[in-house]
């Protein structure tokens, strides 16, 4: 445009002959028409730029909600059909997880059927052994002193305390190998009292103990929801000459009263010892729950050397765990509590069961050792009415009970209701016979397991 201007400046002067004055006044007009007309073109041309761009944009917009729209419409099929599919799909696991619990139960049934029929067997053919016997040998009347009441003697020491509960202990023993199905088991605290004596079923306990006729059960607690088992508990049944198992609700009674329970009690002990003996080579956390009577803490002849027996073993301190009756615990009286202090001196726990009042004083009973408290599950999650409450929910309990250190462990758990109702209270333990029965050691177990230490008494 200089140029143009320039050049038409130079024509008018020199060609036309033109005063310089007009021909730089046509030249400057010139030039400022070209530029005001470039300015006009290029303002258009980005303006139409920007157009263009602008419609492309609204272009991509518009596929972009096309887009949006159509995977709208693919979730909304989805939600619909996903339900719908997946019901299908699972519907026949669901089938064959029916099936295969029917096949389970009814295979249960028939083991359960056939062990029966087994256990039938073997007692008509024990009968008919005994039949024999007593048709070949002419019958003996049991000599008078049998029916004497036996003194309990404390042995010289220690070692021979061992000694003489080793030999009871690991006498050949006709043990049942069996799951015993006869009825749940009793506590050795909660037999009822009976109204007289019976000296020809003291004799039976006697001589049981004399034979070492005296059966250890352990029965499994678990914990939950894992099912993993944690602890045992011990129970003791005796076995009649005949080989007739005794309940402890049919000897407990006679025993205290006739001043044997501390002689089962023992036994009960050094079979314990054995028992933990072989599961903390397997499990070091493994414990076990030994029902003891309070006659065995106020018996004088027994209970020194129980005690010095225990203190020779006092390793399994943390493996072994005194459990008492709620009813025994109210109503030990001083020498109780004394007995409990020397035991808890050296370590070891305590528990109780059997409890029906939940307004005991329990932070007493955790500062004389007791760590753990069961409770019938039935009565934990329906509120039984012969259960004392008090100010606490039941469901509360547990809570109470960790606030002292004390644990809370459901038994008699019997179906898969009840298990979810303690999960839900933030229990971790139970037992009962939903998860096992109580199940006899073999004789190889006991007669296998090292013998304990004596004690040096020098």
């Amino acid at each position: 445009m200089v140029v143009i201007a320039s050049s038409l400046g130079a024509l008018l002067v020199f060609q036309f002959d033109r005063p310089v004055i007009e021909a730089l006044s046509l030249s400057l007009t010139l030039f400022c028409t070209m530029l005001v007309l470039h300015t006009v073109y290029s303002r258009d041309n980005r303006s139409n730029a920007a157009t263009s761009s602008v419609e492309q944009l609204e272009e991509r917009l518009a596929e972009i909600d096309d887009d949006v729209l159509h995977l709208e419409g693919r979730l909304s099929g989805m939600e619909k059909d996903l339900p719908r599919k997946v019901q299908k799909e699972v519907d026949p696991l669901f089938a064959e997880v029916e099936v295969i619990g029917s096949l389970v139960k009814q295979m249960a049934e028939a083991m359960a059927d056939m062990e029966g029929r087994i256990d039938d067997q073997g007692v008509a053919l024990e009968d008919t052994r005994r039949q024999q016997a007593l048709l070949q040998a002419p019958q003996l009347e049991a000599p008078q002193s049998a029916l004497a009441e036996p003194a309990l003697t404390r042995p010289a020491s220690p070692s021979a305390y061992a000694a003489r509960m080793a030999a009871e202990s690991l006498a050949p023993q006709d043990l049942d190998v069996g799951l015993d199905e006869d009825g749940e088991p009793a506590r050795s605290t909660s037999a009822p009292r009976m109204p007289r004596p019976d000296p020809q079923l003291a004799a039976e306990i006697r001589a049981a103990i004399d034979a070492s006729r005296v059966d250890l059960y352990l029965q499994p607690i678990v914990t939950l929801p894992q099912r993993r088992v944690r602890y045992y508990e011990a129970y003791t049944r005796l076995r009649t000459l005949e080989g007739n198992l005794l309940e402890p609700t049919q000897f407990i009674a006679e025993a205290e009263r006739s001043g044997q329970m501390p002689a089962i009690d023992n036994i009960l002990l050094f079979r314990s010892l054995q028992i933990i003996k072989r599961l903390t080579a397997r499990n070091r956390d493994a414990a076990l729950f030994c029902n003891l009577s309070p006659s065995t803490l106020v018996d004088e002849d027994f209970f020194p050397g129980f005690l010095e027996f225990v203190r020779a073993n006092e390793t399994y301190t943390d493996q072994l765990i005194f459990e008492f009756a709620q009813a025994d615990v109210a109503a030990m009286g001083l020498i109780e509590h004394e007995s409990l202090a020397a035991l808890a001196e050296l370590g070891f726990r305590f528990s109780v069961d059997r409890i029906t009042d939940l307004r005991m004083d329990f932070r007493a009973l955790a500062d004389k050792g007791f760590r753990f408290a069961k409770v019938n599950a039935a009565r934990l999650i329906s509120q039984d009415e012969n259960v004392e409450h008090g100010n606490i929910h039941p469901a509360d309990f547990g809570a109470l009970l960790g606030r002292y250190g004390i644990e809370l462990i459901p038994d008699h758990v019997e179906t898969e209701a009840e298990v979810l109702e303690l999960i839900e209270m933030e229990l971790r333990s139970a037992q009962g016979y939903l998860f096992s029965a109580p199940r006899p050691v073999r004789a190889d177990v006991l007669q296998g397991a090292l013998k304990p230490r004596a004690v040096n008494t020098a």
